[in-house]
């Protein structure tokens, strides 16, 4: 198990985080999401030992590591870009993460060989670094840094480089290599969606501290902040303790006479067809604030509708 306690960082005493805890179980997946500037990175460079921890602790599997040097800690960090060696073949590039836990060049031959084959890689073992994809390079990195079997596996949005479709591609089979071989790591980003996707739990951080962290799901529909709601749900605001869901909301003709607990006129700023549904853009006045609805009905741009509210039980207070 890994335990983050009460962790600070500061530079020039200014704070980058403070008190941020929690603990991850052997073979779980954490997403810390947020917006870029809130330290997320700085938090897996403390993690990994590549900055000082400035307040708080780190325990790794009971054992406290915050003053171990970066070299002498379990763990392994993977960042924005594979960083393999141009020089070495893939099979080189995996070996060479075995070349301090393993003196024979035999030995670790063998074992990178069949870990390339359990991973479905073997065909690219000749190959060298710059006859890959970004997102084949990045898999090599990967099966070099679990090959070590890592207490924690640190990835710092490892995917950030890639188009879409090849992102997709290659965040689905690290998700299933990590499960495979039961790591337990923490991935960092900035996408809501992938965060979700990846992580058994999700982190979120922002202002200067972790907010929130559960079941992608719970936070989802279970805000405990302002600030996880604006950044990390869809839905409205109604004042700076009251959060309304985007499945709890209700679009219609401004000519409806359905009654509800609450309702707002607005109007359709813009139209959006996305897997054969029709999302709206619309624009509330009286709550200054603008979200996006999918509805079967067809609307036209700039006329009037308003959006409804069924019940107060589908208000969400925050703390």
């Amino acid at each position: 198990m890994i335990s983050v306690q009460q962790l600070g960082k500061a530079f020039q005493q200014h704070y980058i985080f403070q008190s941020v805890d929690f603990t991850v179980e052997k073979g779980e997946i954490i997403s810390i999401v947020g917006p870029s500037g809130t330290g997320k990175s700085t938090l897996l460079k403390c993690l990994a030992g590549l900055e000082d921890i400035t307040e708080g602790g780190l325990i790794i599997e009971g054992k406290d590591v915050t003053k171990v040097p970066a070299n002498k800690r379990p763990v392994v960090m993977m960042f924005q870009q594979s960083l393999l060696f141009p020089h070495l073949t893939v099979l080189e590039n995996v070996m060479y993460g075995l070349k301090f836990q393993m003196k024979s060049k035999q030995e670790r031959q063998k074992k990178a060989q069949a870990f390339l084959e359990k991973v479905n890689m073997a065909p690219f073992a000749n190959a060298m670094p710059h006859e890959l994809s970004g997102g084949q390079q990045q898999r090599v990195a990967l099966v070099r840094a679990l090959l070590t079997q890592p207490s924690l596996l640190l990835l710092d949005e490892p995917f950030s480089s890639l188009d879409n479709e090849l992102r997709q591609e290659t965040r689905d089979w690290v998700k299933w290599l990590l499960k495979e071989q039961n790591s337990t790591a923490i991935f960092v980003t900035h996408d809501i969606e992938e965060a979700m996707i990846l992580g058994d739990r999700v982190a979120v951080f922002g202002e200067n501290k972790l907010q929130q962290i559960g079941a992608p799901m719970d936070v989802y529909h279970q805000p405990n902040s302002r600030f996880v709601a604006k950044f990390y749900c869809d839905g409205l605001m109604l004042d700076d303790t009251s959060f309304v869901h985007t499945t709890r909301l209700q679009l219609l003709a401004a000519e409806s006479e359905e009654i509800f607990f609450l309702s707002f006129d607005g109007s359709i700023r813009n139209t959006r067809l996305k897997h054969g549904k029709l999302f709206y853009d619309v624009s509330l006045p009286a709550l200054k604030q603008k979200i996006t609805l999918q509805s079967d009905r067809v609307y036209q741009a700039d006329e009037k509708i308003k959006i409804g509210i069924a019940s107060q039980q589908d208000i969400v207070q925050l703390t």
